[in-house]
């Protein structure tokens, strides 16, 4: 026996003016979704370096600590850089970004108070971010190797003592 099923149609604003009379095309809602999104693009990508300075504001590296509760508050900004990284199409400074966040969850897993690892990370960080350096692709297969050596050293991450063979 079928349940008993009824799909109901949901009315919605932008059914309703693309099938009207006079309304607008699915072109013209593409082609204005698009200039909006490019809009937002400048001025996202705009606030990305500021984002990465407020993160290397939030370390001391005359202190040669950081707090868990730093590192914390760190991830979160940092999840915002990662989020835009990724949304904008910077994929060298998502995967930088990426490591940072590795390092971050990796230092807190094993009470680690380093600040040297992430300044390494913050400044790798502003060297890709917009407005950076432009690298070719060995230079950012060895700054990221570098990131990982880092991390190894502290034992955190895929290459990292407890699960090396």
């Amino acid at each position: 026996m079928e349940p008993n099923v009824r799909i109901v149609p949901v009315k919605n604003r932008l059914r309703a003016l693309l099938y009207a009379p006079g309304g607008v095309s699915r072109d013209e809602a593409l082609g204005a979704a698009r200039q909006n999104v490019e809009m937002l693009r400048r001025d996202f990508v705009k606030a990305i370096p500021a984002e990465v300075a407020a993160l290397e504001s939030m370390i001391d590296p005359a202190k040669n600590t950081i707090t868990s509760g730093e590192l914390d508050a760190m991830l979160l900004r940092a999840g915002q850089i990662l989020t835009l990284s990724g949304t904008f199409g910077f994929p060298l400074l998502d995967q930088v970004v990426k490591r940072f966040c590795d390092l971050a969850l990796g230092m807190l897993e094993k009470n680690l108070d380093m600040v040297a690892p992430v300044a390494v990370h913050l400044r790798a960080m502003r060297l890709v971010c917009p407005g950076g350096v432009a690298l070719n692709a060995m230079e950012a297969d060895r700054m990221l190797k570098s990131l990982e050596d880092v991390q190894a050293h502290l034992g955190i991450g895929k290459k990292g003592p407890q699960q090396a063979s």
